[in-house]
């Protein structure tokens, strides 16, 4: 009985402590390097829409690898080989904006994913992408890039009734 009367007083100081202490400097540190992820992959948007193919080559690690279309293409040479084509033309644009970013534990590594648009004149493809990163020497580099077109919704099944 005695338990139940200090329970109260117990949870009111551990709301109270809890609002004014600090938060774990591991917490603000992960907070702070998932701003700093996020602000990378808007950065990577930006350099690619300003300088194509050099600002999309701009974030890539040397170990990098693309997924596309089912096909891999690995290390930086090999995408910047097939992307010169892709950026080479001048109708062709490519954005993205982040909906998510995330950091491991131990800070080397994240994700980040959202809403992609390319165009090339008229023609538009929507999707999505989710790009992995690692953290070296202060920056974040992307090692694993992918992008998916939504799926076609399949038309509605007729209600059971509708069947016979």
């Amino acid at each position: 009985m005695l338990k139940l009367l200090f329970l109260p007083a117990l949870l009111a100081s551990a709301l109270v402590y809890g609002q004014t202490a600090s938060p774990p400097a591991q917490w603000s540190h992960a907070k702070v390097l998932e701003k700093q992820l996020r602000d990378a992959d808007l950065a990577f948007a930006k350099a690619t829409a300003e300088r194509r193919i050099e600002g999309w080559m701009e974030f890539f690690a040397d170990d990098a690898a693309i997924i596309r279309e089912g096909k891999v293409l690995s290390g930086k040479q090999s995408i910047r080989e097939f992307y010169t084509q892709v950026f080479a033309n001048k109708d062709f644009t490519l954005t993205w904006v982040p909906t998510k970013a995330e950091v491991s534990k131990d800070g080397t590594l994240g994700y980040t994913y959202g809403d992609a648009e390319a165009k090339v004149g008229a023609q538009v493809s929507r999707g999505m992408y989710v790009t992995v990163w690692r953290h070296v020497g202060g920056k974040w580099k992307v090692v694993l890039d992918l992008g998916s077109q939504p799926r076609q919704q399949p038309k509605e099944a007729a209600a059971p009734s509708q069947q016979q």
